[in-house]
């Protein structure tokens, strides 16, 4: 039996079983090459052994040099210094990347995850002021009892070693349910960290102030809750909220040229967005949505209402969208400003803004064909990728490979 028959046969049991399964789940589980569930399109399987991938973008010629394969899913990436980075695997484990020697270092410690399908070890943030600190900040699934539930932890680390682990945040929303965590994590100037969390298949979390799921959050770097939070002090609510109406936000990004603060999710099937995220704002998810199908046969009301904030972007079919940022180096001029989103689809999407609008969008390394988990800027400019097949890669102009 070929793909696109598996494919059509698991649509319609979803169906007969009165629940659709949605686009981000399926893209999970899917693997490089084959039919996606839900469009029924292709990834392309990759380039030849030892073939260069080489293409052209904003008026540069680039290349892709692939540094690392560690056969896990790397989920997120920082640096530690310039040539240094840390990055998480889903199933637990903290390595650094010397990315001049291109040497994987192992690190003990850090917080105890719980690993179930789509759920483990997610993001990973070094503090700004790490080099007199030593701070390290992840967001994780933490195991309670026979339900789990999304987490912020900071660690310090100390050599090879995370030590003082602790707990600044877990959701008041655990569940038995292995995915729609979110969940990424930033700290702006003030030393506020914002971070993220799904609805956990539950959409009308999106819509309660009284449940973390489905929100954009923020505390303090102790783990208090600040008092000008917009529900804090509000009774039934819970204080740590910023946003609401998030579906599986997966990106989170505060961009250093202009301040903004950039979010992006999983829409349900098709309908994937990028949010510019504001103090109290209502996003929308589950009563507006440019995707179909919110959980079984329940559908949205719509694409637009009073009240409810648009997306910057919106994308359907769905793309699937990991790990965002906003390019501000030096290294690929013509990409300054370029928002960049890692897919689940096999490509990166580049999208210029004029303003607040999209004004073009380009997928580049549709050639690599790796389900992507993370994208950031280096300190040297270059942008790094990392993928669910353990890859991590980084584009630099060709006439300056490292």
């Amino acid at each position: 039996m070929n793909f696109r028959a598996v494919s059509l046969l698991i649509f319609l049991a979803a169906l007969i079983a009165g629940c659709e399964p949605p686009a981000e789940q399926s893209s999970e589980e899917q693997t490089a090459g084959a039919p996606d569930v839900v469009s029924g399109a292709s990834q392309p399987a990759g380039p030849a052994e030892g073939e260069a991938i080489v293409f052209d973008s904003a008026g540069t010629s680039l290349t892709l040099e692939e540094l690392v394969t560690t056969g896990n899913v790397i989920w997120a990436m920082d640096f530690i210094a310039p040539d240094t980075m840390i990055f998480t695997e889903r199933q637990g484990a903290v390595k650094l990347l010397n990315t001049t020697t291109n040497e994987i270092t192992s690190v003990d410690g850090g917080p105890d995850v719980h690993v179930s399908d789509s759920g483990g070890l997610f993001d990973v943030m070094v503090d700004p002021d790490f080099a007199n600190n030593g701070f390290i900040f992840f967001t994780y699934i933490k195991g309670l009892g026979e339900q789990s539930a999304v987490a912020v932890a900071r660690s310090r680390l100390e050599g090879k070693k995370l030590v003082d682990t602790q707990d600044l945040f877990v959701a008041n929303n655990p569940s038995d349910d292995h995915a729609h965590w979110g969940s990424r994590v930033i700290m702006d100037n003030e030393r506020y960290l914002f971070f993220t969390s799904g609805d956990r298949h539950v959409p009308d979390n999106a819509q309660s102030t009284s449940s973390h799921g489905g929100k954009v959050l923020r505390i303090r770097a102790d783990g208090g809750v600040p008092d000008d939070n917009p529900f804090a002090g509000e009774a039934g609510a819970a204080p740590e909220i910023w946003s609401i109406g998030h579906r599986n936000p997966q990106g989170l990004f505060l961009d250093p040229g202009s301040g903004v603060l950039f979010e992006q999710e999983h829409g349900p099937t098709g309908g994937d967005e990028i949010n510019r995220i504001e103090k109290a704002v209502n996003y929308g998810w589950p009563i507006i949505s440019y995707g179909d199908n919110i959980w079984g046969d329940r559908q949205p009301e719509g694409t637009e209402r009073e009240g409810l904030e648009q997306p910057l972007a919106y994308f359907k079919p769905g793309i699937a969208p990991t790990g965002i940022c906003i390019y501000r180096g030096d290294r690929i001029p013509g990409w300054q400003g370029s928002v960049f989103s890692s897919t689940l689809r096999g490509y990166v999407v580049r999208l210029e803004l004029a303003g607040d609008a999209v004004a073009s969008e380009e997928r580049l390394l549709t050639e690599w064909g790796e389900r992507l988990r993370d994208v950031v800027e280096g300190p040297d400019g270059s942008l790094y990728l990392a993928s669910e097949a353990g890859k991590i890669g980084r584009i630099v102009p060709v006439e300056s490979k490292l």
